[in-house]
């Protein structure tokens, strides 16, 4: 309450007076200079910042930012050590105006940016517009003496000289961030004649201030906000879009207009020739279904065109692709190159198909159209002409068309009539599997002999086989001697065989023999026997699954990583009868979208012993309130890890 007391106190002390539009020099150092960690007890560092658009007829952009940024704390210190500006020689411009540091005693400290910042290729950071892009830089420097409490003053100009979609412009305002804003102003200039679409997602009534007017034929728009609401980070937490407060303007009216604009960028690149019509001629020769087909053209072309920036773009870099004549002669592309040649290997082999652009781990509201797309990639359609398949070519440490990690993303297909935003859909828990399937036979001085298989598809798959990728054998060997330990500490690996994470044409597979000393616990006419058909930890992706609820409380809505399902099966073969069994208590689970269940029988005269657990999760979406309860409910799972069957001997056998 008192910290609470004591952030209200200086929000009132600092607003009094402020203006609601640009925040000059003085003011910003002056709300900077009283803030500190005591009363935003959970940043890193706090902002103050202008920004100014003004737009042409042709929605090229002329723009400036001026930025304060107050360190608060050590990590604020090292993050804010590096100066960073991005630019695409191919679209815009940005001259860096001003860097300089004003200490908490008031010194002021002039940077020679001009000597810090160097280029660098923003290809290297996987940048945020596409997953590849050579004409994207980034002006990139270091900070020198920058202390906790400093200052940072930054002013940027951009002028924009060609625009990725023609006449359209957006942007978006972040009124809740991981930085809070103790002021933060923005003002579009716009000609009359350009409409702009205003949204506003996820609003919070009074935290913004905002005007629209019209004079001498232009529209000025402004927004002010005060204090921006801190969101702290969580692991697993749900994209922070989904409830954060934002502001999208943009031109664009509607995502048919995005989907007809990428089919002009896509389709003239398509026109094949003789070398890949043959083959593709050469490669369905023996295919007697569609899906065969489907296998040998996308399994040709994800390996077979490195992933390689060959060329620049001339048209629109960053989202249009090269000719896939030039694809396939060069043997070399990125995300759309290889998109495009894909789709014109499926239609030349009669496989209906489209080059998409996916918002690739993200959402994006489908209430505001704009262009924030990172990554191209391909659908295929059904007899029905609706979406059947999805294909990521440049996925090369997974067996599967589309890693699972891409589900759940917005996509737009490249149509010429036009389209609406998608969700790409979620697979099915079955689709995600992790089957292990134990054997045990129990020897008559009660040790044990056994085999311990597992089977990984969709996105166990991909997190084992990537896993693998990097191993040495010595690793590998290690990470089976875990395995087999996790089913019971004494077991002692014989010899295992794992199967080769290079080979995509099946799901990765592993088995072990072991042997286990004093396996069974016998007191007189009773043995306790381990039930290992209950031991989750057997699947290694599921602490990657289920990590969500490692935490004790959440603030925010969170997502798991996808749908998954464990099947544990075991065998156990004794040299005597049993009876009398008393059997491990499994709680049968069917809640927000979890489910276990559990059976045991007793075969071939009560010597073999067969039980069967599997435990699935077909929901990804959790609310901030739902994690208590759902957590409540799987917190019994870690006492599966130690679980006994007890039963009376009638006879042992010589």
């Amino acid at each position: 309450m008192k910290k609470i007391f004591e952030l209200l106190t200086f929000f009132l002390l600092t607003l009094i007076g402020l203006n609601a539009e640009y925040t000059n020099y003085e003011t910003a150092i002056g709300l900077l200079m009283k803030a500190d960690s005591k009363a935003f007890p959970e940043a890193d560092q706090v902002l103050v910042e202008n920004t100014n658009v003004t737009l042409d007829e042709k929605c090229l952009d002329n723009s400036m930012q001026e930025t304060y940024k107050k360190v608060l704390t050590e990590r604020g210190k090292q993050s804010g050590s590096y100066a960073v500006f991005y630019f695409d020689t191919d679209y815009d411009t940005v001259l860096v105006n001003l860097i300089e540091i004003i200490k908490p005693d008031g010194t002021l400290n002039k940077i020679e940016h001009e000597k810090i910042l160097k280029p660098m290729s923003q290809s290297a950071f996987m940048g945020f517009m596409n997953i590849y892009s050579e004409t994207g830089w980034l002006l990139i420097g270091f900070i020198p003496n920058l202390s906790t409490g400093d200052i940072i003053h930054t002013i940027q100009t951009r002028v924009t000289h060609k625009a990725r979609m023609d006449n359209n412009y957006s942007d978006r305002i972040s009124v809740e961030n991981y930085s809070p804003y103790l002021k933060q102003y923005y003002e579009l200039n716009a000609p009359s004649g350009i409409e702009i679409y205003v949204h506003e997602i996820n609003k919070k009534d009074g935290l913004v201030n905002y005007s629209a007017n019209e004079n001498d034929g232009k529209k000025i728009y402004k927004w002010d906000v005060d204090i921006s609401p801190q969101i702290i980070y969580e692991p697993y937490m749900e994209q922070y879009d989904k409830f954060a407060y934002y502001i999208v303007y943009t031109t664009i009216k509607r995502w048919n207009d995005i989907s007809k604009w990428y089919y002009s960028l896509v389709a003239p690149h398509l026109s094949i020739d003789d070398a890949i019509k043959d083959t593709v001629r050469t490669l369905i020769k023996d295919c007697k279904t569609k899906d065969e087909k489907i296998k040998k053209i996308f399994y040709w072309v994800a390996p077979s065109i490195r992933y390689l920036g060959v060329d620049r773009e001339k048209g629109k870099p960053g989202f249009e692709p090269h000719d896939v004549t030039y694809t396939f002669s060069t043997r070399g592309g990125v995300c759309r190159d290889k998109s495009a040649l894909l789709v014109s290997m499926f239609r030349e082999a009669g496989i209906p198909s489209d080059p998409i652009l996916i918002a690739a781990g993200y959402q994006l509201n489908p209430v505001a159209p704009v262009i924030m797309f990172n990554h191209a990639v391909v659908v295929s359609y059904d007899e029905k002409g609706q979406p059947e398949y999805f294909f990521d070519p440049t996925a090369e440490t997974t067996k599967d068309f589309f890693p699972q990690y891409e589900e759940d993303c917005s996509y737009i297909i490249a149509s010429e009539k036009g389209d609406d935003l998608k969700l790409v859909p979620v697979s099915k828990p079955s689709r995600n599997n992790t089957a292990i399937n134990i054997s045990i036979t129990v020897n008559n001085n009660l040790s044990a002999d056994g085999k311990i298989t597992g089977k990984f598809s969709g996105l166990s798959d991909s997190y084992i086989r990537s896993s693998l990728m990097n191993m040495t054998p010595q690793k590998i060997k290690e990470l089976v001697e875990e395995t087999v330990t996790d089913m019971h500490p004494l077991a002692e690996v014989i010899d295992f065989v794992v199967s080769d994470p290079k080979d995509k044409s099946k799901d990765i597979e592993f088995s072990a023999n072991f042997s286990i000393p004093n396996y069974i616990n016998k007191d007189k006419n009773q043995v306790y026997i381990p039930f290992e058909a209950s031991k989750f930890s057997l699947a290694s992706t599921i602490d990657y699954s289920l990590g969500a609820f490692q935490l004790s409380e959440r603030k925010y809505p969170f997502k798991l990583p996808g749908t998954f399902s464990i099947d544990i099966t075991e065998e156990l073969k004794v040299p005597f009868q049993l009876n009398e069994m008393s059997m491990p208590r499994v709680p049968e689970l069917n809640y927000e979208g979890f489910k276990l269940t559990q059976e045991t029988k007793l075969l071939e005269d009560n010597t073999n012993l067969l039980s069967k657990t599997s435990f699935s999760s077909e929901k990804i979406h959790f609310t901030q309130g739902e994690f208590i309860p759902v957590r409540a409910k799987l917190s019994f799972m870690e006492q599966l890890e130690q679980l006994y069957i007890i039963g009376g001997i009638k006879e042992v056998s010589q």
